[in-house]
């Protein structure tokens, strides 16, 4: 299948299951997960303020999502996320660099 096919039935599913808890739309990119079988990352985005989607619904969402695109002929599993645009990020990428770096020259040192 090809992914904008894909996309159009994983946007179906999605809508279904998820609209409560404030689905928006959804983007697919095909690659290879860690056992290096060939798989589908669907993410779904979700609304600002839509707070975390419950177990139930993503699980649902997800079981439907396979049996869907399995009943098509689609035999790379689709692997579920989601994108919250409220989380907060944790961290801060320069710092973890620099204190890697201290490390690294005191072991060098």
């Amino acid at each position: 299948m090809t992914v904008d096919e894909i996309t159009t039935i994983a946007d179906e599913i999605l809508t279904r299951y998820l609209t409560a808890s404030g689905y928006e739309r959804v983007e697919v990119r095909p690659g290879y997960n860690q056992s290096d079988e060939p798989s589908l990352f669907v993410v779904a985005h979700m609304k600002p303020g839509s707070g975390v989607t419950g177990g139930k619904e993503s699980n649902a969402a997800n079981a439907a999502l396979w049996l869907a695109l399995r009943e098509k002929g689609e035999e790379r599993f689709p692997y579920l996320d989601f994108d919250y645009p409220d989380d907060e990020i944790f961290g801060d990428d320069d710092d973890d660099d620099r204190e890697r770096d201290d490390r690294d020259s005191e072991v060098n040192a």
